[in-house]
């Protein structure tokens, strides 16, 4: 999918800031659109995404779309249990439950994220089990379009500012978080275009 004009501008707008994100995207162009939608869905398929390769998560999703256990309906009727035979482990299956039973039941009302504030998005979908800060920043960036999320605990993305930066080492989270401090409120579209570079030099991936 083509860039949004969005992330575009932000991107752009992070390029006077940071000459080496000016740098980097002369190189590798813009990243393409990965939005999502402000659904359980795309909650669930950013735990599932937890800790394990895009392969492999895509490949659980397909199997859990297959028997027809992707929405909160769906899966808030069967037993934790039995999303285990679709390849999700014990504990996330435990994790996907729990939300569906919180959005069905009215918990968790995803539609009322849309206009709080990055932290107050954070802090209402953390206090869920199975939602860690990585996954709210995720779904801050991809699902809500918060381009100042930031989810500096990724590796990927540690890796990519290493290789930008020209860093001796990985940066870790506390590194990344002061790292990127210049970028706000362009943080998030900054991470969209760090996981771009990554794909480009560490997976090969073509820029187009």
């Amino acid at each position: 999918m083509p860039t949004s004009p969005s992330l575009t501008h932000a991107l752009d707008a992070l390029a006077q800031q940071d000459e080496d994100v000016a740098r980097a995207i002369a190189s590798y162009g813009y990243p393409q659109d990965r939005s999502m939608p402000q659904t359980y869905e795309s909650l669930a398929k950013i735990i599932i995404g937890q800790q394990i390769s895009r392969a492999a998560a895509s490949s659980i999703w397909a199997r859990l779309q297959d028997a027809g256990y992707v929405t909160a309906d769906s899966i808030a009727t069967i037993d934790a249990g039995a999303l285990q035979a679709h390849g999700l482990s014990a504990q996330k299956a435990h994790y996907l439950h729990g939300l569906a039973l919180a959005v069905v039941s009215g918990e968790l009302d995803l539609s009322s994220l849309t206009h709080m504030s990055g932290q107050e998005v954070h802090d209402i979908l953390v206090s869920f089990k199975g939602v860690g800060s990585w996954t709210a920043d995720n779904y801050r960036l991809f699902a809500l379009g918060d381009f100042d999320a930031w989810p500096d605990n990724d590796i990927a993305l540690q890796e990519a500012m290493r290789r930008m930066k020209s860093l001796a080492t990985r940066p870790n989270a506390k590194e990344m978080m002061a790292l990127a401090q210049s970028w706000r409120p362009y943080r998030g579209a900054g991470a969209l275009f760090l996981w771009h570079l990554y794909g480009v030099e560490v997976r090969g991936a073509v820029v187009s």
